[in-house]
């Protein structure tokens, strides 16, 4: 049995994927029977320290106004927030290990706990956070912080990267000999309740898109998409559209000039049953995004039998193979997209698609959260 400090400035009802992947990783570990405390956020509503058998929750007080954005100075409210609690809180050696979730912020914690504390820490990537990882949107924030984060991540034990393409990024970022801290280990997906119901299977033709809508996710691509479908070709589609962001006004006006509120549906954020229920119902799922780490709701609704196109980011790479559970368009080319939205429907939606059973399995035994889980386990004891 370990003692484990996890640290994420976001953890649910707060943020998107990264702070849904901290909640598996901190049940599944305390399920293990190691004892787990996560160092997150407060928000309205929640308790303040929140214990669950071997899991302990507590959530700092610090600045933040939104469930699922946030800004560097709320970041850095919690950082400050975070690092004083562990100098009157922790006491040294009192964990066996620390996992900081991003390098900033997480990882400025966990450092300062190293320091005065004494316990080690692993760094827990999802993206964005390691130079030059999407250098288009990343570059100025990069350049900025290049050595405060190189300084960060070279007090690690380790540094854990999500696909094989962030750790390609991440071993140029540590120089040649240091490559031995970077490991991969994907994200995870509770396959139990993320499962194929193909008796739910909508026999009118659905799209399904997840996610923020922010540039990150290029929604314009696929709403440019929609229009081409609609103008040069007889395929009668619905389309829900489920999250909400800083486009989705823009979104809706979109919609509305372009001769698409019949087949368009913004859902906002929905409950976990419905979400079930759109990938069960759903024929197809478009991801265009512009970057991703590892998406959450690729791996969802992969493992619930849903058919996916994607841009090529990083992890989707490795989750989907073309022709068989998804394919692939260029980024930000809604020709493309259309194309394959096009073939897909042509070629499999009217021929009753469903992907092989012994393909779904094994995707699901090698992503499951219970897997991933004690893959962490297996590197904290090893450390």
């Amino acid at each position: 049995m370990k003692k484990i400090l996890i640290l994420n400035y976001e953890y649910p009802p707060l943020g998107g994927g990264a702070g849904v992947c901290t909640r598996f990783e901190a049940e599944g570990l305390a399920t293990l029977g190691h004892q787990v405390t996560v160092l997150t956020t407060w928000f309205d509503g929640e308790e303040e320290i929140e214990k669950k058998g071997n899991l302990t929750i507590v959530r700092l007080k610090s600045k933040r106004k939104y469930e699922f954005k946030s800004n560097p100075v709320e970041m850095l409210s919690w950082v400050k927030f975070a690092k004083k609690y562990s100098d009157n809180k922790i006491s040294v050696n009192e964990y066996d290990i620390c996992l900081a979730n991003f390098a900033i912020p997480g990882g400025i914690v966990a450092k300062h706990i190293k320091k005065h504390n004494k316990i080690p820490y692993v760094i827990i990537s999802h993206g964005q956070d390691i130079p030059f990882f999407f250098p288009s949107q990343m570059l100025k924030f990069h350049i900025v912080t290049y050595f405060w984060i190189k300084n960060i991540v070279k007090h690690s034990e380790k540094l854990i990267l999500l696909s094989s393409e962030m750790k390609a990024n991440a071993d140029k970022f540590v120089g040649k000999n240091n490559t031995e801290i970077n490991t991969i280990i994907p994200n995870g997906c509770n396959t139990e309740v993320f499962k194929p119901d193909f008796s739910k299977k909508s026999k009118e033709f659905k799209i399904i898109f997840v996610g923020r809508l922010v540039s990150q996710k290029s929604p314009f691509v696929f709403l440019e998409a929609l229009k081409l479908l609609k103008n040069n070709t007889e395929i009668n589609f619905q389309v829900n559209i489920l999250g909400d962001g800083v486009f989705k006004e823009k979104m809706e006006e979109f919609v509305a000039n372009n001769n698409l509120s019949e087949n368009v549906n913004f859902k906002g954020w929905v409950t976990k049953d419905e979400m079930i229920n759109n990938y069960q119902s759903a024929n197809l799922q478009v991801i265009s995004s512009a970057d991703e780490a590892m998406s959450i709701a690729a791996l969802e609704s992969l493992s619930a039998g849903l058919y996916v196109i994607s841009t090529p980011v990083s992890g989707n790479t490795e989750l989907i193979k073309s022709g068989v559970n998804g394919d692939f368009f260029s980024f930000n080319n809604s020709q493309e997209l259309a194309n394959k939205i096009e073939d897909f429907y042509k070629n499999k939606f009217i021929n009753n698609w469903q992907l092989d059973s012994k393909f779904l399995d094994d995707f699901r035994n090698k992503y499951d959260w219970s897997v991933i889980v004690k893959q962490y386990e297996e590197l904290i004891n090893a450390n």
